[in-house]
């Protein structure tokens, strides 16, 4: 009403402004007065009208780039858009999803605030807080990440991708309980989503709940037989309760459906405790084949080599993995009883020395430390850290100290 009010006002102004400087002998020509009305009015719609038209090509054309995964130039249209409009809340938060996608998280939070500010619908309220509260916990700031997830359930409390995040963050912080209530209302919610299902099934595994988590891995399944991520934490259940031969079939369902590193170097543990040796290195190598740097995989078949008692190669893969990370305790220890199985004494106790000295408190290698020292005559020596070992709590050591240290 009150535009309406303002344009008759102007029209009315217009046409006694006319009347005065035209009416010479006291006509009025009425034609001139209304071309120049028709002309002045035109010539605004026509603007408005290319306005408006370049705010949608700009969008229209940001979106597009969205979808061939050309997020640089989405948000180089965007801001095009937004330049004309900066009232366009559509073109805020689809720029800020676009450059969460190119990681700069912080610049899609301040597009969240710029929307923030403008006239939301209830939906898109709820919906902003919710993006700024995934794109805040992307920077690892879950406090405010919580407070986001918490404001968006406020004002939706049906919103069930809310619960689910504010579970995911719960978890980061170590409140498990409270991340199971979250899922817990999130599957109430929406009993389809898959992805409840395999995170409730995570955190019941976290909490020494193997069977509740296998059951909700399955429910995942059910919902979502494509998704390997499903089959592949269904067999680490499977493994670690030592149903080996369940574990495999995951393991090769998620390998048919997404071969990954970590998926074969997972299979081929599982092999070696179906005493399946030659398939165990096939998927050791295949790892290792898939990601060169991988040095789990390079440690684990340093194992295997070890097994089979060929020392010589279980030292190259334990120095294989150590070169990929340097501080790694666990493959300098393992290849220092790989030297001492072939006399090396000498290089067997720098490895546990350097064992030790990234993990302190690593009372095996102490323990090693000690009775290879002893061989080599240094008694006193082998028995301090034989005693360093039973201080930290092993009980081989303890049996050692009783034998050799008199």
């Amino acid at each position: 009403m009150i535009d309406r009010i303002s344009i008759s006002v102007f029209i009315v102004f217009v046409f006694t402004f006319i009347t005065s400087a035209d009416a010479k002998d006291g006509t009025i020509d009425i034609c001139k007065s209304d071309s120049l009305l028709k002309s002045k009015n035109e010539s605004n719609v026509i603007k408005h009208i290319s306005k408006k038209d370049s705010v949608f090509n700009y969008y229209a054309m940001a979106f597009k780039k969205d979808k061939e995964g050309d997020y640089v130039n989405s948000v180089f249209y965007y801001t095009k858009a937004l330049e004309i409009d900066s009232n366009y809340v559509d073109a805020y938060l689809r720029r800020a999803e676009a450059k969460k996608q190119l990681l700069d998280y912080k610049s899609a939070l301040a597009d969240y605030d710029s929307a923030l500010k403008l006239k939301l619908t209830w939906e898109e309220s709820y919906e902003v807080y919710f993006n700024k509260g995934v794109t805040l916990a992307l920077l690892s700031n879950l406090k405010e990440a919580m407070a986001n997830f918490n404001y968006s359930i406020k004002l939706n409390p049906e919103f069930a991708d809310a619960y689910f995040n504010r579970g995911l963050v719960k978890g980061r912080i170590g409140d498990y309980p409270g991340e199971l209530n979250d899922i817990n209302k999130s599957i109430s919610l929406n009993p389809m989503d898959p992805d409840a299902f395999n995170n409730r099934g995570i955190v019941k595994s976290l909490m020494g709940d193997y069977e509740g988590a296998l059951k909700d891995y399955s429910q995942a399944i059910q919902l979502d037989e494509a998704n390997g991520s499903f089959y592949f934490n269904r067999a680490l259940i499977n493994y670690e309760t030592k149903e080996y031969i369940l574990a495999l079939n995951d393991f090769n369902k998620a390998i048919s459906l997404k071969p990954d590193a970590e998926i074969y170097n997972r299979r081929a543990n599982a092999k070696c405790r179906l005493k399946d040796f030659r398939g165990a290195f096939e998927d050791y190598n295949s790892a290792i084949k898939m990601q060169p740097n991988y040095y789990i995989a390079y440690l684990n078949r340093g194992f295997l080599k070890y097994d089979l008692k060929d020392y010589k190669s279980a030292i190259e893969d334990f120095s294989a993995a150590i070169k990929l990370k340097p501080d790694y305790s666990v493959a300098f220890y393992n290849r220092g009883l790989a030297k001492g199985k072939i006399g090396d004494h000498k290089g067997e106790i720098e490895d546990y020395t350097l064992a030790i000295e990234y993990k302190p408190d690593y009372d095996h290698a102490y323990a090693k430390r000690g009775m290879a020292k002893y061989q080599l005559g240094d008694l006193s020596g082998g028995c301090n850290d034989l005693n360093s070992a039973v201080k930290l709590g092993s009980a081989t050591a303890y049996d050692n100290i009783i034998q050799y240290c008199k």
